[in-house]
């Protein structure tokens, strides 16, 4: 990592409360694939009430953490969200992982 000294600008764009993602990953039995619980959070008052809501809800799993880059509306659960993510926290445990994929041909 590299710190470096900035001076203060006016920004462009500033949002008081940004949408935050939470994938939480649960293997159920390895080396079964990972099961994904994803989660967005809105009405957010800051990281630490984001902190608080995945230490109650993360049961042991283990979890990434995002904010979104555009303000999107909440939608019905089936109507998966567009908004590009900024990483904040953690990583894919399928990330570098080989998937295999295997089919039964017809005999």
């Amino acid at each position: 990592m590299r710190a470096s000294e900035t001076v203060h600008a006016e920004n462009q764009d500033f949002l008081d409360s940004p949408f935050y993602r939470v994938n939480f990953w649960e293997q159920a039995s390895p080396p079964r694939g990972w099961m994904l619980d994803a989660y967005v959070l809105s009405d957010v008052e800051d990281l630490t009430e984001v902190q608080r809501w995945i230490e109650g809800n993360a049961r042991g799993r283990r979890f990434e953490l995002f904010v979104e880059m555009q303000q999107e509306p909440v939608k019905p659960f089936a109507s998966p969200r567009k908004s590009g993510l900024i990483r904040l926290l953690r990583s894919d445990p399928n990330a570098g992982e080989p998937v295999h994929i295997t089919a039964s041909l017809p005999t």
